[in-house]
């Protein structure tokens, strides 16, 4: 079962990567748009990835042993979630890629709403009535501030901080292979199939 959610969330991210490849803004160089766009996009990164990093410590090899309900998991049932989210949409922005922004939207939100369904039934089959009163006391995705507890020390596995070194290197990656992608583009290396106009 989690096999399938990971491919399922994977596969929505394939019309997003070749819309980054092959779509481009047609923009002027400099223009105001593009830089807010892009400065927007690394604010939404940096903050994505805090949240991923935040809550891969509270959760890391720990998700199958109990009710997660600590840190980033009192305020939210799915922080990673929404940090991917964040994640997503940062990327589409810094890509000043309006198409794939609107992918992202139409696209990722209902795999990960799909992906959670799944994980949601799973955890209650799993833990019962300890997940149902977590379930009722914690939104979704929205954060609740006033539920928010954590204890002074926490324990984080090796396999989560593995987890969150790759997460922080793949994101800080992003602006560079924006850059190549342009690069490659002006090139004529990569083919642009479709510009989007102003």
């Amino acid at each position: 079962m989690r096999k399938l959610r990971l491919w399922l969330v994977r596969l929505a991210f394939v019309p997003v990567i070749a819309v980054a490849v092959f779509v481009r803004p047609n923009w002027p160089e400099g223009e105001l748009t593009a830089f807010i766009c892009e400065f927007a996009g690394y604010l939404l990164l940096l903050a994505g990835l805090a949240i991923r990093l935040w809550s891969i410590a509270y959760i890391g090899g720990k998700k199958s042993r109990h009710v997660i309900d600590q840190g980033p998991y009192s305020l939210c049932r799915n922080p990673l979630y929404v940090g991917t989210f964040l994640l997503t949409v940062g990327v589409g922005l810094c890509f000043e890629n309006l198409i794939m922004l609107a992918l992202c939207v139409m696209i990722i939100v209902p795999a990960h709403l799909a992906v959670v369904r799944m994980e949601e039934n799973h955890l209650e089959k799993l833990f019962g009535e300890d997940y149902r009163q977590y379930r009722q006391k914690v939104p979704r995705y929205l954060p609740r501030l006033r539920n928010y507890q954590s204890p002074p020390y926490i324990e984080v596995s090796v396999k989560a901080i593995r987890r969150m070194v790759i997460d922080a290197s793949a994101v800080l990656m992003i602006p560079a292979v924006e850059d190549l992608l342009e690069m490659l583009h002006d090139h004529g290396i990569i083919p642009i199939l479709y510009y989007f106009p102003k």
